[in-house]
């Protein structure tokens, strides 16, 4: 089985998304680009297992995101809360 490797830059490649130091990328499917949360504009975080959910201030719904391993979804909460403005 391949490993993700994250792109330059990045604290945490999760396949659909990517953990930076001050944002989180999430790739739009089936279109070009990435959807960019700021952790400054982050609502609330949080952790069902192997799920993570975050709400941004000016969004309705909650975005998921999937990992593998529960302790994966942990390390990427403390990025968020560590970088977090």
């Amino acid at each position: 089985m391949a490993r993700i490797t994250p792109a330059p830059g990045a604290l945490f490649g999760g396949g659909n998304f990517r953990l930076y130091g001050n944002h989180l990328e999430i790739n739009k499917r089936g279109f070009k680009g990435f959807d960019v949360f700021y952790y400054s504009d982050v609502a609330g975080v949080t952790l069902k297992g192997k799920n993570m959910f975050v709400k941004k201030a000016a969004m309705k719904n909650a975005v998921m995101l999937q990992f593998k391993k529960k302790d994966q979804a942990q390390q990427a909460l403390a990025i968020i809360n560590g970088n977090k403005a």
